[in-house]
């Protein structure tokens, strides 16, 4: 983390955890691993030492949850509660809480009366050149890190809070983890006419019956275009279900992009054997790998499923195909 974070101008790096209204029933050694892991997953495997960080490191007990990691290892840190005065238009010290030379890691709760945007902590960060920075740990009007400058303007603090993995499902968090983003317009149907298909064999629904399911989005504009998806059980050479409509995506490189399908039963072996047609509309949240091969489709906001997915599905991988 200090490599990562250690730029000209930069003294410290700093995330925002969350809400904690108390301590934990097990105590905080067990409690907040397990904790992090429910509102946070990827957080906690992209930066596994926050929960290392022993007793001695950790400031109050309940509040709004702050992680700080000094730049220089050695940095002295102080760290008290302040109240404003409106007599003297300034913040008194109304408890230390804090001293170290170490330049440790700490876990630190403010904002204890439940507000994020209203400071009543202060933490002075100084390294070995005597550089000194003056933070209050609180969310801005975007619910973001208040970032700490200097009266030049140069940023001293680095947010290392992985804000888009807040609120996702936490089947994604290992994904995001591993350098998985979300998809693209030109990544999920490339720029050619021909567009883009990806492909996976898996069990149809719960039939116990395997099928080969071939997925091709054909692009329009930056936002959308067509798709075509068909599959066929891998003792048959009929295809069993053509499916064919549009797609629209919603970009989010940090987190799932969303795909909105729209498609309608046109052919196969399938085709005409219930009454009237047969529609499906469903907003799909996307990831593709690092290597942009690999297509990770997840669950269905409303519940529809794919044919190639389940009420079982939290996630399904398919591979790009040649050509």
């Amino acid at each position: 983390m200090r490599d990562r974070i250690d730029f000209p101008t930069t003294m410290f790096g700093a995330a925002y955890l969350g809400y904690v209204g108390g301590l934990f029933d097990e105590g905080f050694e067990a409690g907040f691993p397990a904790w992090l892991q429910k509102t946070n997953e990827a957080m906690l495997l992209e930066y596994p030492f926050i929960t290392e960080i022993n007793d001695e490191h950790i400031i109050g007990g309940a509040g709004h949850l702050y992680c700080i990691v000094p730049v220089d290892e050695n940095a002295t840190v102080a760290i008290n509660r302040v109240q404003w005065n409106e007599k003297t238009q300034t913040d008194e010290v109304t408890e230390v809480l804090y001293r170290s030379e170490s330049g440790e890691p700490v876990l630190l709760f403010a904002n204890l009366d439940g507000i994020a945007h209203e400071a009543d902590t202060q933490v002075f960060i100084t390294d070995n050149n005597g550089n000194t920075c003056e933070w209050y740990p609180s969310l801005d009007a975007m619910s973001h890190l208040a970032p700490c400058t200097s009266e030049a303007g140069d940023y001293l603090s680095f947010d290392f809070t992985e804000y888009a993995w807040y609120d996702i499902p936490s089947e994604f968090s290992g994904w995001l983890s591993d350098g998985w983003t979300g998809m693209t317009a030109l990544g999920l149907a490339g720029s050619q006419s021909t567009g883009m298909g990806w492909i996976t064999e898996t069990m149809v629904e719960e039939t116990g019956r395997y099928a080969y399911f071939s997925l091709r989005f054909y692009p329009e504009d930056e936002t959308g275009g067509t798709v075509d998806l068909e599959w066929t059980y891998e003792d048959s050479d009929d295809i069993e279900e053509m499916w064919s409509g549009f797609w629209a995506i919603q970009t989010i490189p940090d987190g799932p992009s969303y795909v909105t399908l729209s498609l309608s039963l046109v052919g196969g072996n399938s085709y005409g054997v219930t009454d009237g047609p047969v529609y499906l509309c469903e907003k799909y949240p996307l990831l593709i790998s690092p290597s942009g091969t690999e297509l990770l489709v997840g669950a269905g906001e409303s519940g529809v499923c794919l044919p190639f997915m389940s009420q079982s599905t939290t996630a399904c991988v398919l591979t790009q195909a040649a050509g």
